[in-house]
């Protein structure tokens, strides 16, 4: 028998299923090879395979191709091939049964429903191996469970399954560690319950919300998270970009309001942002909404003004009183622009 270690991490290969709650077993096979610098992934039977050392155990790490439901093909192929006993193999895969923030660690059990697994028990001809069950709920209302299990997480359930991946990939680091009834006395459970959480740092919250984006690209609400903690870091170009981004989330689902929203919380960092400030105006105007046009068409002017650009400023104005020509501080910064301008 070997002394190596099989990590399995269960999911659908292609592009179109990488985010999916279906592969948060490939996510945290991802995980750690990120954090031990394991090999690059090679194919061999059936499965992409990378090794290296974590806890001081030989491992290998394994990406099945086969698709889940044939999950067990790559797992059988690789325990002979490795000559794996089955008191070193763990399996890492979603559960719906087990809430979204909670993991699960067995060392023997049925398959609950997850084809993954049940291949893999059809094919090693037993269910006693390790697995980590990572939770991600069932889905409300008439969804199915194929479908929901085939989409990615959205709003703050994003951020919240960054999370599980990386105490996930604890929990198997401390399987290898320690063995598997430590690790379940560890891990078992809330991950917010399991240990003292260190105080989570700005630089935490921005990798768990660029994440979650990359998870749900179409999902304001990362973008929105990683603005706020750029802003709190005072880095204020990136806070005006993710608002930005956020815009373009917003208009490409035909939601005008959120993205003239968005667009106001980056100029209200970035005034430079001149030529958003004019979209600004002519999207208010475009609502009929003249009064918000003006007063934008107004606060360009008078960054055109502070900025020293006074025949864009009084473009500016122009706008303003096309839009409402009895406006008192539109008529104001009229007259004063003319005063400047005026010739001695």
């Amino acid at each position: 028998m070997s002394n190596k270690y099989l990590i399995v991490g269960l999911g659908n290969p292609g592009r179109q299923y990488q985010n999916t709650r279906h592969n948060v077993g490939f996510w945290v096979v991802a995980e750690l090879a990120r954090r031990h610098n394991l090999s690059s992934p090679k194919s061999e039977r059936k499965s992409y395979v990378l090794d290296g050392t974590i806890a001081g155990k030989r491992v290998i790490a394994a990406i099945p191709q086969t698709y889940m439901n044939l999950s067990g093909e790559a797992v059988r192929a690789l325990v002979d091939f490795y000559k794996i006993p089955l008191e070193n193999i763990i399996v890492v895969h979603d559960d719906l049964d087990t809430p979204l923030g909670t993991l699960r660690l067995r060392q023997t059990g049925g398959h609950g429903g997850q084809n993954g697994v049940r291949n893999i028990i059809l094919h090693l001809g037993t269910q006693e191996f390790a697995r980590v069950r990572f939770g991600i709920g069932r889905p409300n209302g008439k969804m199915t469970a194929r479908d929901y299990v085939l989409q990615p997480f959205y709003d703050d359930d994003a951020i919240l399954a960054e999370q599980v991946t990386s105490k996930a990939a604890d929990a198997v680091e401390a399987w290898l560690a320690h063995g598997l009834d430590k690790a379940m006395s560890m891990f078992n459970g809330d991950i917010n319950d399991t240990q003292t959480k260190p105080k989570t740092t700005p630089e935490d919250e921005l990798k768990l919300a660029r994440r979650a984006h990359e998870l749900a690209p179409n999902d304001p609400k990362p973008l929105e998270k990683m603005a706020q903690v750029y802003r709190r870091l005072r880095q204020l170009d990136e806070a005006a970009n993710a608002y930005l981004m956020m815009a373009d989330v917003h208009a490409r689902a035909a939601r005008p309001k959120q993205q003239v929203a968005a667009w106001e919380q980056a100029v209200a960092i970035r005034p430079s942002l001149v030529d958003i400030q004019a979209d600004i105006a002519r999207a208010y105007e475009a609502e009929d909404n003249s009064k918000r046009a003006t007063q934008r068409w107004l606060k360009l002017a008078a960054y055109y003004q502070d900025s020293g650009a006074l025949e864009k400023a009084q473009q500016a104005i122009d706008e303003a009183l096309r839009l409402n020509p009895q406006h008192p501080k539109a008529l104001d910064m009229q007259a004063h622009l003319e005063q400047v301008l005026k010739p001695d």
